[in-house]
Formats: C-alpha cells, structure tokens, sequence
C-alpha cells in the first residue's frame, strides 16, 4: 500500500513537472511575468499646410531669413490753401410770400457779390433753406403768428486764401446777416501731395532706423522685403471766430488772420533683410 502511494506521487510530480515546463515553453509571459505591450500598427496622418493668403512662396521663403522690422513715421507740415465758410441770409417780414421774396432778392445781391471775386476761384453750394412762423405769445390768449422768417445758408469754399477777409465783407455788405464757421484746410490736390511727401520722409526714417540697428549687431543690410502703410494722419482745420451782420452782434470785419500751419503725418512699417 505505502508503494503503491509513493507510485502515485511519484507521477503527480512528474505530471507537475510537465506542465509547468510545457507552459513555460509554449506561452512565455502568461506566468510571472506582464503580458505582452500592444503595439498598433502604423497608420498615415494628413499635415494640413498652412495656406498662404497673400503673396507667393518666395514671398514666404524670405520672411524666414534674418530680418529687421521697423516702424517709422514721417511729417510734413504745410499752409492751408482752402477756406470755407457759411453764409446765411435771414429776412423776415409779416407774410410768408413778402419774406421769401425779400431773402430771394437778399441772396442774389451775396451771391453776385461774392462771384464777383471769380466764379472759377469761388465755390458755392445751397447748404439750407428755412420758412418758418413767428409766433406772439399772451397768457390767455392762443399763440398769434406776427411774422415770418425765410432763411438761405450757403457754403463757400476757395482757395484764394488772402481774399477771405474781402469775401466775407462784400458778403456782409450785400445782406448777408451770419458768417458761421470760417474753415482754414487742405485742399484734396494738396493733401495728396503732401501725403506723398509723408511717406518719403517715413520711408527715409525707416531706412535710419534699420541702419543704425544693423551697425549695432554688426550686420549688413540686403535690401527690403516689404513696406506697409499703417496711418495717415491730417491735423484738424482750423476755425474762425463767426461773424455777424446786420440785426447780430458785435460784426467784425477785420483783415483775417492766415492760421498756423497743418501737419500731415503717415506711418509705415518695413521689413528688411540682413547678412
């Protein structure tokens, strides 16, 4: 029986022993050990290029070269050459047909008498035309229309700068009862020039600027690769005093005085590339 026993273990352990070693041999890392890591396969991925809006690759190409970027302004300043100024004609009489025929003949004496200083130097323009009631008020009575008054406002505009005083007195002196907003400006031929001319200095700022960073990193300059206007600026027109005919008050007719000067200004940056 004790044989017969040991037989029996004896066989278990080898059974064991087989196994263990068949497990081993055949599926490695199933025991004592981690499973194996999953590795996915390969698998293709899209690059989206970044899409180029404006310019071309060679543009692109050189913007990744050694650059300096500036910004740099320029200023010209310059006399206004343009005035403008309002009129106004106000007549008033008890109807309304006698007040617009007074302000019609009022305004054909201004306006002759302005043109008469050139229909080719002197621009104008209706700006407003107004018929309105004037009413008379008493505390038990309704409101009681006593008159009317017709108003006519043009606007003027020349270059004759040195003749606005004559203007506006010849103006005055033919019926003319307001002079409001006496406008020292540029004209647009002037402006345009005088832009031009902003952006020269700019541009001749810019090229200081981007020499004397060179020289303090010990570069060359190669050339430029692109040059953009970011402002304009007009310093405001300036204004007169109003001035006030007949029935207003305090009506001065002396010489005007020419304004001070206006500044134009333009803002540019520029890139350039070194060595």
């Amino acid at each position: 029986m004790k044989n017969t026993n040991n037989k029996v273990r004896f066989i278990f352990l080898i059974l064991s022993v087989f196994f263990i070693l068949s497990v081993t041999f055949v599926c490695p890392g199933c025991i004592g050990s981690k499973p194996p890591r999953y590795i996915p396969e390969e698998t293709s991925t899209t690059i989206v290029k970044e899409e180029l809006i404006f310019g071309s690759d060679e543009d692109e190409q050189l913007y990744s070269e050694k650059t300096i970027s500036v910004s740099s302004t320029g200023t010209i300043k310059t006399s206004p050459d343009e005035v403008s100024f309002y009129i106004v004609i106000s007549t008033e009489k008890p109807s309304s047909e006698e007040a617009l025929s007074e302000n019609s003949a009022v305004s054909e004496n201004v306006l002759t008498a302005v043109k008469g200083f050139g229909e080719n130097n002197v621009k104008i323009e209706t700006s407003g035309y107004n018929l309105y009631p004037l009413y008379n008020y008493s505390e038990d009575n309704p409101p009681v229309i006593y008159a009317y008054t017709a108003t006519t406002s043009y606007i003027v505009k020349t270059q004759m700068i040195d003749k606005t005083g004559e203007i506006i007195t010849g103006a005055v002196e033919a019926g003319a009862t307001q002079i409001n907003d006496i406008i020292y400006d540029l004209s647009d031929e002037t402006r345009s020039s005088v832009k031009e001319a902003a952006l020269k200095e700019a541009v001749k700022d810019a090229n200081r600027k981007a020499k004397a960073i060179a020289d303090e990193i010990a570069a060359e300059i190669k050339e430029i690769i692109s040059v953009k206007e970011t402002n304009i600026y007009y310093s405001e027109p300036v204004s007169a005093s109003r001035i006030k005919g007949e029935g207003g008050d305090d009506l001065n007719l002396s010489p005007i005085i020419l304004p001070r000067e206006l500044e134009v200004t333009a803002e540019i940056i520029v890139v350039f590339s070194y060595k």
